[in-house]
């Protein structure tokens, strides 16, 4: 019995050890952790966020330059979703949305349950950050900016970037109420002999 237990240590420790050796040598190949790789040089494109919907891409330009214009989106309040992400950002670096209100300038919340600010996941060694979301923005009626912060992957630049502009808009009030109009639709309302 006693050897038996002898030979099943040895085997953890061989397991162990081996264990080690392999995350020595990705730490000694990859680099420490949480500092991007030397891979960051290779992302094809200039770095740039986005808000996506479906068959929709809104963003401003590449690198902070607004290349494009700030586009502005108006919406009424509660009735559109939209998706985080960006591409040609460091790897290993996430992206950190903001929103601020356009008349006095403070920082608001926009997702419901965080606070005011997002930071996504990281961005993977193909310098993309996936869409995250959807997300129905928790905005009150009102005009805001949608702000991103990120590392550009090819020059490694740390970016402060418009990504658009947001018009909230009051939803339409409900319809009066019609105390000769049922609360439900009935099919047997006009034809039907109670």
């Amino acid at each position: 019995m006693n050897i038996l237990n002898f030979r099943r240590r040895s085997r953890r420790a061989a397991v162990a050890l081996a264990t080690l050796a392999a995350s020595l040598s990705a730490l000694a190949i990859g680099g420490p952790l949480g500092v991007p790789t030397a891979s960051a040089a290779g992302c094809a494109t200039l770095g740039h966020v986005y808000l996506t919907q479906p068959g929709r891409t809104i963003f401003s330009g590449y690198e902070g330059s607004q290349q494009f214009g700030v586009p502005t989106v108006t919406y009424v309040q509660g009735t559109q979703s939209f998706r985080l992400g960006g591409n040609g950002i460091t790897p290993g670096t996430f992206i950190d949305f903001f929103a601020f209100d356009a008349t006095t300038g403070a920082q608001v919340g926009f997702i419901p349950g965080r606070p005011a600010q997002y930071p996504t996941r990281n961005a993977r060694s193909n310098c993309v950050v996936n869409e995250e979301g959807p997300y129905t923005f928790t905005l009150p009626p009102g005009n805001y900016r949608i702000q991103a912060n990120y590392f550009a992957g090819i020059r490694r630049l740390f970016v402060t970037d418009v990504v658009a502009n947001l018009q909230v808009q009051e939803p339409p009030p409900p319809p009066p109420y019609d105390p000769y109009q049922p609360p439900y639709e009935d099919p047997c309302f006009l034809y039907c002999w109670y």
